[in-house]
């Protein structure tokens, strides 16, 4: 391979564009089964599941961006702007623009604590539960760890 080759394939745009086009296919093919389970929501909460669905999918843009300054600290911001204008046109509907309303508030809370701390995006998930608050301390834990794997899956596959 010649060098100027190489160095088209190790670029750092090439590395973002693959950054992004794996966390567009993640994104498309979660379910968030597992933190419906965690939630209490049952399958037949339709309008508690579409919410939490826009919630949990503007956090993992939120978590996928918290990853990408960490792998890509220079392009963070280009990136993940790139990723939401993109998201924008495939995905023109109203529900769509919510998340990504949501995505921005959510990468503006964990921009916050960074990794130290996923305690507050989990609360504040927690508070579209109807439990109890001695059953929201548990499921706030709960949260914070899924989150925390949720993360490291993300991050895991970011490139």
């Amino acid at each position: 391979m010649t060098g100027e080759n190489l160095a088209q394939v190790y670029e750092p745009a090439s590395l973002g564009q693959q950054a992004l086009e794996k966390f567009s296919l993640l994104l498309e093919g979660l379910d968030f089964h597992e933190e419906m389970e965690i939630l209490g929501i049952g399958r037949m909460q339709f309008m508690r599941r579409r919410q939490m669905t826009v919630e949990l999918r503007g956090l993992y843009m939120g978590l996928w961006r918290l990853a990408l300054g960490s792998s890509f600290p220079q392009d963070a911001d280009t990136i993940f702007a790139l990723y939401l204008q993109r998201y924008a046109l495939t995905h023109p509907d109203r529900v769509s623009a919510k998340v990504l309303e949501r995505a921005q508030e959510y990468w503006s809370m964990l921009q916050a604590s960074g990794l130290a701390d996923f305690s507050h995006v989990a609360r504040h998930i927690c508070a579209f539960s109807s439990l109890e608050e001695k059953d929201s301390r548990a499921m706030t834990l709960r949260l914070v760890l899924h989150f925390r794997a949720v993360y490291k899956m993300i991050f895991d596959r970011l490139i």
